[in-house]
């Protein structure tokens, strides 16, 4: 039995610790495949994500921890890619000529709230609240519309592998009165972009960030049923920030993923993705 985590963070952008670290904390915990997806970098100057210029000192750390725990576990160079409609995607330039094992499309900007400013929906709540005033004029709901509406097309223009944290606006807007993700406006938005993304044939990772601490993953345990009828593959990552998260809310995520009818979680062999058996202890 094992477990396996994809989606990863360290010093090399907003992560805080170092890569070496989290390969030692994986490794006690019983991780055998872990996968480093650092914040790509962005056309504009952030506090979270990686700098241009970093990405050789991040691939050469990796090329080195990976020879020297080859023997304990196997570990896979990723980025985190934003997608932010108008202005960012995986087509960049930067890309090119970067040799990663995966990519994670993730969206945390939606729109400019001003000149070279864009709405985050990740950050505090002080600074999502406002820019709900701004843009949606307060409405929760557009702005939920708008995320999907977004994700939308980041999944048409593709060139990543994995889904990240698909519903990640719900982090906020379940503090808005009358916002439920069980209304039939949201399942049906929900609906509609699972489509999408069984239609691209893309991975879509079970985020369990905020399990613990508030008892969701993103997407939300309401929508497993969902995705296991539609058959879209699945794996389940912590989005780490810190080394003792590495396995945050993995054995409750893999028990619901269990009981909601799931058989396989996906896995990266030799380059390609494959189904492997699991149960509420880990990968077999």
């Amino acid at each position: 039995m094992y477990w396996s985590n994809y989606h990863s963070h360290c010093t090399f952008c907003d992560g805080r610790s170092s890569m070496e670290d989290f390969v030692r904390f994986a490794i006690s915990r019983g991780i055998k495949k872990y996968g480093f997806s650092s914040h790509a970098p962005l056309p504009f100057l952030t506090k979270w994500t990686m700098l241009e210029d970093d990405f050789a000192d991040y691939e050469k750390e990796f090329k080195r921890l990976k020879e020297k725990y080859k023997n304990k576990i196997e570990l896979y160079l990723g980025l985190e890619v934003d997608f932010i409609h108008g202005c960012s995607d995986i087509r960049n330039e930067f890309f090119r000529d970067k040799k990663l094992d995966y990519t994670i499309g993730s969206i945390h900007y939606l729109d400019k709230i001003r000149d070279n400013e864009y709405w985050t929906i990740d950050g505090g709540f002080r600074e999502f609240n406002q820019g709900l005033n701004l843009l949606f004029g307060g409405d929760i709901r557009l702005a939920a519309k708008r995320f999907f509406e977004i994700t939308t097309f980041m999944i048409e223009k593709g060139g990543f592998d994995i889904v990240g944290h698909f519903d990640k606006i719900t982090y906020h807007g379940l503090k808005y009165a009358g916002f439920n993700p069980a209304d039939k406006w949201f399942v049906d938005l929900v609906i509609d972009t699972l489509q999408l993304i069984k239609n691209k044939g893309l991975l879509l990772e079970i985020n369990t960030k905020s399990l613990t601490e508030h008892g969701i993953t993103y997407p939300n345990q309401l929508f497993y049923p969902i995705i296991r009828e539609m058959g879209i593959p699945v794996m389940v990552n912590s989005d780490c920030h810190y080394p003792t998260n590495v396995t945050d809310g993995f054995a409750t995520a893999y028990k619901n993923l269990k009981q909601a009818g799931f058989l396989t979680l996906h896995q990266f062999f030799d380059g390609e993705w494959r189904a492997v058996e699991f149960d509420e202890n880990g990968l077999l």
